[in-house]
């Protein structure tokens, strides 16, 4: 809280959603087993578990779901569970597995090789340069990501996915899919989720971002490729136990918050209008697709980093993610007035340098 009374509005990440009285409520309440044993269709004993992963299946459109700790644990065990030490993994420079997550391209950890396709303003892979490396190296994977988290929560369509996936499929590469937020790419086009990740071979689906489960993801797949995937999980420490009691909370966010998301779509994009036009910052608002917002700072001859400490002063959090550019998200408890505020914040100060 400020010294004049005020809240601080903190736009730094859509992981400060909280879990429903629901969630909570389902929590409690949720039937549990022992997760870390396999029963003899080599699946774990919780049946809330289960539940969850049953449902994570159907969504997609993949015949099995694997649960995990974090989308970050999830990456690591597809990228692992797809190739072996000393193979090459194309994907974007600027993706959250290769920016943030790192350890799968760690020579002390999974030893993979990144690969870097070129990509458009909007963090979509061109698919010449996916064909070229394709043709120039041994490329054993391909990994996209929908939503783009760094470059503003931009989204990939059914049509551009399908296309690059093609072009791997040629050569017998799989592809996997980062889909942290794939359900606000789900709303923002309005398709199902599994009709957005239907060629994708595997992917990671977060429960923890705007849907508000405390924690958790979901790997998903074939069913062959899940069960080893399920091995892997448990060399990384990943098995759990009576994990049934946050598997609850996943089946709540994923039946009762996932239409909500374009509340958040809704104000990102109010934000973006009200801040657009001062010329201190440069916004591109085409990019403003979902509940992210990326701000070039650079016309006001700040860093990032000194721009979001002045910000913080008058009452508004942000997260520098380079050089010159902030990033804003907005998630359930960002309301429509915090939106007003935030944008008076960011003008005020703008106007004050």
């Amino acid at each position: 809280m400020l010294s004049g009374g005020d809240y601080i509005i903190d736009l730094r990440s859509d992981t400060l959603t909280k879990p429903t009285k629901e969630m909570r409520k389902a929590m409690f309440e949720a039937e549990v087993g022992d997760d870390g044993r396999e029963d003899n269709l080599g699946r774990g004993e919780d049946p809330t578990v289960n539940r969850l992963e049953d449902i994570a299946a159907e969504v997609s459109g993949k015949k099995a779901a694997l649960f995990c700790n974090s989308g970050a644990m999830a990456n690591l065990i597809a990228l692992l569970t797809h190739c072996t030490r000393g193979d090459n993994v194309l994907l974007g420079e600027t993706s959250h597995i290769n920016k943030s997550e790192k350890a799968p391209f760690m020579d002390s950890f999974g030893g993979l090789i990144p690969r870097f396709f070129v990509t458009d303003p909007f963090g979509t892979p061109e698919i010449n340069s996916i064909k070229q490396f394709i043709g120039d190296d041994e490329i054993k994977l391909l990994c996209l990501e929908n939503t783009n988290n760094f470059m503003g929560g931009t989204c990939m369509s059914k049509e551009q996915t399908k296309a690059i996936c093609h072009v791997a499929h040629e050569h017998a590469i799989p592809v996997h899919l980062d889909g942290a937020r794939i359900f606000n790419a789900s709303v923002y086009y309005d398709i199902p989720v599994k009709k957005l990740v239907e060629p994708v071979d595997s992917l990671m689906l977060s429960l923890s971002k705007g849907l508000g489960a405390p924690v958790g993801a979901l790997l998903c797949g074939e069913k062959e490729f899940i069960s080893r995937a399920r091995k892997v999980r448990k060399l990384l420490g990943g098995s759990m136990r009576q994990s049934g009691v946050v598997a609850a909370s996943g089946i709540s966010a994923i039946q009762q918050e996932a239409d909500r998301l374009k509340d958040d779509h809704d104000h990102a994009y109010r934000l973006a209008n009200m801040i657009m036009n001062n010329d201190k910052i440069d916004i591109r608002i085409d990019s403003v697709q979902t509940n992210m917002i990326v701000v070039d700072v650079s016309p006001s001859g700040q860093s990032a980093e000194t721009f979001e400490s002045g910000l913080l002063k008058r009452g508004l959090k942000v997260k520098s993610i380079s050089d010159r550019h902030v990033r804003m998200t907005t998630y359930r408890e960002i309301t429509r007035d915090n939106m007003i505020r935030a944008a008076n914040i960011i003008n005020s100060y703008c106007d004050s340098l």
